[in-house]
């Protein structure tokens, strides 16, 4: 083990959706869907690709736009709904596999390899603390589906949004970003394919695009996936990366 870790706290499951969030999730996910449609994969869709653009760059650049469909939505109003999607994408992907190999004993502190470690703080809490991997990340589930339905945070009737909002926000996907690297750094075997590449690829480019875009992540965050990032870079300007 990487860490010695303090006694489990409680269960901390997260809560069902309730439906306004899965009608979020439904309107932002809606052109991720399409994007990675059957046609598209075969080369038959027909995207909009700009001079000098990839056809994956084009994708992620649909992907962090407003649809034709949600004119009235204002940035904050889509940056509630792109994370909340992003951050199902992340459970769907990486939370369900890792619950059957993520253990207390093999986990027992949240860490990126064997040197990165990330400690648990919210707003209760006089100190941070290490939690095994698991119970960090279904910590850090319940507090940001919490926070997301919080309607004093993330008003859905027009009000403005409180100067906490964006703070939150960053945090949040920091925390986003600390899954995928425990999963590409403590459960490669599981998360790539024949080749070695990290089999949840669109997910993840999915955050990290949107996350820079938004400005909800330094680069200095993003050193313990650096190598992955670079290789996700290149991909996307149509670079070669062998």
């Amino acid at each position: 083990p990487f860490c010695s870790a303090p006694p489990p706290p409680p269960p901390c499951a997260a809560p069902a959706l309730d439906e306004d969030m899965a009608i979020a999730i439904k309107a932002s996910r809606s052109n991720t869907d399409m994007l990675l449609s059957v046609d598209d994969i075969n080369g038959n869709m027909r995207l909009a690709v700009l001079p000098g653009e990839t056809r994956v760059a084009c994708m992620l650049r649909m992907l962090l736009t407003v649809p034709r469909s949600m004119p009235d939505v204002g940035p904050n109003e889509w940056m509630v709904l792109k994370t909340t999607a992003i951050l199902q994408e992340m459970i769907d992907e990486v939370v369900t596999p890792l619950e059957q190999h993520c253990s207390r004993e093999l986990c027992p502190c949240m860490c990126a390899g064997a040197h990165v470690f990330f400690a648990w703080k919210d707003d209760d809490m006089e100190k941070p603390v290490r939690l095994p991997a698991m119970a960090y990340i279904n910590t850090f589930i319940l507090w940001a589906r919490r926070s997301l339905a919080n309607a004093e945070l993330c008003p859905r009737d027009g009000s403005r949004f409180p100067d906490s909002f964006l703070p939150c926000m960053i945090r949040l996907h920091r925390c986003i970003f600390r899954v995928y690297a425990h999963a590409y750094r403590n459960h490669t075997n599981l998360f790539s394919d024949a080749e070695g590449f990290f089999i949840v690829g669109m997910p993840f480019q999915h955050w990290l695009f949107y996350a820079r875009d938004a400005g909800l992540v330094d680069d200095r965050d993003l050193q313990s996936m650096r190598a992955l990032i670079d290789v996700v870079d290149a991909k996307v300007a149509g670079r070669d990366v062998r």
